[in-house]
């Protein structure tokens, strides 16, 4: 059949079925980097396995991955970190509002700052429980103040929390020697209890938890994770605030719960706890409006938004805010409710958003297309195509089998030495 067609239609069925081997070849190149570029579902976040992708996003979701897998390990932190963070945020507001009562409160805060000093203790002893936890064996916590790095967060925040500790621990026995509890005020050692220099060591354990409370947030935004990363400027400021928010609460509850607080000083301590909040408000939308949709969805989106959003800022904030007013309007006893509902309803709320910026960060660890868009890096822009390599590249002379480099002539381009 074929020796029968002259050679001009013979040209002409020859290149038909080269172009249609060409479309087909196309059509199914394009299938396939599809369905290279596009994620499996079962790596991305849950709003993606659950058929709920956002379509506006479409621009962004035509980068090129490798399969969809992640181009970062995910944090293998456990259940003990956001605790480690919570309690060490607790502790860190606790002694922060403590030593503000000594220096400026008077006698009608002696309760705060006991409280202050016995939370603390308890508080800076657990932290490290939960920590080791973390890494596994006691040695690791020890290896790492082997060395002190200022520019490691971690290394510092180790130190911090020793510090602390230590600090806590000479603040708390010096207040048991003063109450006479424990530690007899009369003893060889309540006697060297007391000698300890009060102002010096407040003002050193007030501005060590300060650092125990920043410092978290610091080390979130020194990884490369992208929720964390991004806008991570904001995570130190914030993990304070929420450590200030947290710690006033802790002090009022344990205020009502002894009945040595007069409300006087309670409403002086929800002052404290009121501009907390509003900073903290202030830091956390200012998070969320510096980090893009893509980044930001393991926190807007799944059970981790939901956390964060009705636990964290309507559970957390908003709610004790409205509380603590009522508190202000009502008589003694629903007083003491109302204070001790919104106290319990912060504390709550600062362990909610502790655990959702940890879970939602391991998520978006898992999503490429969010780390490309934390780097900016896009395939293909950071490498540049052999035609730039070959125009940029300096005039060398050419390899010579016997000729040493020194042996050439000199060349002419003043990028090479």
């Amino acid at each position: 059949m074929m020796g029968m067609l002259s050679p001009l239609e013979q040209g002409r069925v020859n290149e038909r079925a080269t172009s249609e081997r060409s479309e087909r070849a196309g059509r199914d190149g394009r299938d396939v980097m599809r369905a290279y570029d596009a994620p499996p579902a079962e790596v991305l976040l849950p709003a993606l396995r659950n058929g709920r992708l956002d379509r506006h996003t479409q621009a962004d979701e035509s980068r090129p991955t490798y399969y969809g897998r992640p181009m970062i390990k995910r944090p293998t932190w456990r259940w003990w970190i956001p605790v480690y963070f919570f309690l060490g945020g607790v502790a860190s507001g606790a002694s922060f509002i403590g030593a503000l009562a000594e220096f400026f409160g008077g006698t009608e805060h002696r309760s705060t700052v006991r409280h202050a000093r016995y939370l603390s203790l308890v508080l800076a002893a657990l932290c490290p429980i939960f920590l080791i936890a973390d890494l596994g064996r006691p040695k690791r916590f020890v290896n790492m103040l082997r060395v002190f790095k200022i520019s490691s967060p971690l290394s510092v925040g180790t130190w911090i929390l020793m510090g602390f500790g230590l600090l806590s621990g000479a603040q708390a026995v010096r207040q048991a020697a003063e109450d006479d509890f424990i530690i007899r005020k009369r003893s060889t050692l309540g006697r060297l209890a007391r000698l300890l220099p009060s102002g010096p060591l407040t003002a050193l354990h007030g501005l060590f938890g300060m650092g125990l409370g920043g410092y978290t947030g610091t080390l979130l935004a020194a990884t490369a994770v992208p929720l964390w990363a991004a806008a991570g400027i904001f995570l130190g400021p914030l993990f304070l605030a929420a450590s200030a928010t947290s710690g006033a609460a802790a002090l009022v509850l344990l205020g009502v719960l002894s009945g040595r607080q007069s409300r006087e000083a309670r409403r002086q301590i929800q002052v404290v706890a009121n501009a907390a909040s509003a900073v903290q408000f202030g830091l956390a939308a200012a998070h969320e409006g510096f980090t893009t949709e893509r980044i930001n969805r393991p926190l807007r989106r799944g059970r981790w938004g939901r956390l964060f959003r009705y636990g964290a800022v309507g559970g957390g904030l908003f709610l004790p805010a409205g509380l603590r007013f009522l508190a202000w309007l009502s008589g003694p006893r629903l007083e003491r409710v109302f204070s001790t509902t919104a106290a319990t309803c912060t504390l709550l709320g600062t362990l909610a958003e502790r655990v959702a910026i940890v879970e939602a960060g391991k998520e978006s660890a898992d999503d490429p297309l969010a780390y490309q868009e934390l780097t900016a890096a896009r395939p293909g822009e950071a490498r540049p195509t052999p035609e730039q390599q070959a125009r940029t590249a300096p005039k060398v002379a050419p390899y010579m089998i016997g000729v040493a480099a020194f042996d050439t002539e000199p060349s002419g381009d003043p990028r090479v030495r």
